[in-house]
């Protein structure tokens, strides 16, 4: 077992300085604290406290790492995950990083000092690829350590993703929106944002190529004028994204009629818009089978979890 004092006398640096670093101290200047890390994780060191006090190493715990508690999808992924660890005799821990790149940074340093068994990470919804970051999720992966991103993923990651099957599920509802002969299809993906919302933008792209209607990509950014139409279907993630465009370009849109394409679900009034299709994302099946490869992966450290796994949507409602 590697101690502290080996770890010290690696840096060249006292032990006090070396728990305080491993701790995240920010007393401690940022280089000391990198030099300490890397060496601690070249090292293998664990921290005595799980080593000892849990039988064969063991914390029979998971993390779920979350952007916040605010996001009723991923709360919903928390509950489903919950079930199916517990009946596998798991716990699972829900850790915050409030959205903040050095916390989420923190957190998966963490990850290397055996703390818990695995990890379910649903990336922030409003940053994709940062350098650290990127290194230190790839170094979880280089290491055997079991995570898996659940819905939400990074750039340039190897790590395994467990989430939808993005262009299957843009398919069908495209699909049904385009069955009510829309003039104009207007697309709110925001690339930039996630992967997520990274991945619709390109499958729409791809099945627009094929399709007789015009279709413009509009983000927050852009002031484009938006292209001539009557009947005009508009696609995002979101009903909130819609409302928030809507508003925006309400004078481009006035006397315009809109049918609408979201995910998930629709919660306010349906009117004035023509009709609104809701593509639900299957979540129970997404925790079932993230949690099903995470234990396999515990249990079995040979287990080789597939890079991506794709889960098919649930279901295409007309809300009315």
């Amino acid at each position: 077992m590697i101690r502290l004092k080996e770890i010290a006398s690696e840096c060249g640096v006292n032990v006090s300085t070396v728990s305080r670093a491993l701790k995240d101290d920010p007393c401690v200047k940022a280089d000391t604290k990198t030099k300490i890390h890397a060496v601690a994780s070249r090292m293998g060191y664990t921290p005595n406290w799980a080593a000892q006090s849990l039988k064969g190493g063991k914390t029979n715990t998971i993390w779920f790492l979350i952007a916040d508690l605010f996001n009723p999808l991923t709360a919903q992924l928390a509950t489903h995950c919950s079930h199916e660890l517990a009946q596998a005799g798991f716990d699972l821990s829900v850790i915050l990083y409030h959205n903040n790149q050095d916390r989420y940074a923190h957190l998966l340093r963490r990850l290397h000092f055996g703390i818990t068994d695995g990890t379910l990470i649903v990336g922030s919804h409003n940053f994709n690829y940062f350098k650290k970051r990127g290194e230190l999720i790839n170094d979880l992966q280089e290491r055997s350590f079991p995570a898996i991103f659940l819905d939400r993923f990074e750039r340039e990651t190897d790590l395994p993703i467990v989430t939808t099957h993005h262009f299957a599920a843009i398919s069908v509802l495209l699909k049904n929106l385009l069955g009510e002969s829309p003039d104009l299809v207007i697309n709110l993906f925001d690339p930039d944002k996630n992967m997520v919302e990274f991945k619709r933008r390109q499958a729409l792209s791809v099945l627009m190529i094929k399709k007789p209607q015009p279709h413009q990509s509009l983000t927050d950014n852009q002031t484009d004028q938006i292209l001539p139409g009557k009947k005009i279907v508009v696609l995002a993630s979101s009903e909130i994204r819609v409302k928030a465009f809507l508003e925006k370009r309400s004078p481009e849109l006035e006397n315009r009629e809109l049918i609408i394409g979201v995910f998930d679900h629709w919660l306010g009034p349906t009117t004035p818009f023509l009709k609104v299709f809701v593509c639900q994302q299957d979540f129970k099946q997404m925790a079932y089978q993230a949690c099903s490869l995470l234990i396999s992966r515990i249990k079995n450290p040979t287990f080789e979890i597939p890079i991506k796994t794709q889960i098919p949507h649930k279901a295409i409602l007309q809300v009315s």
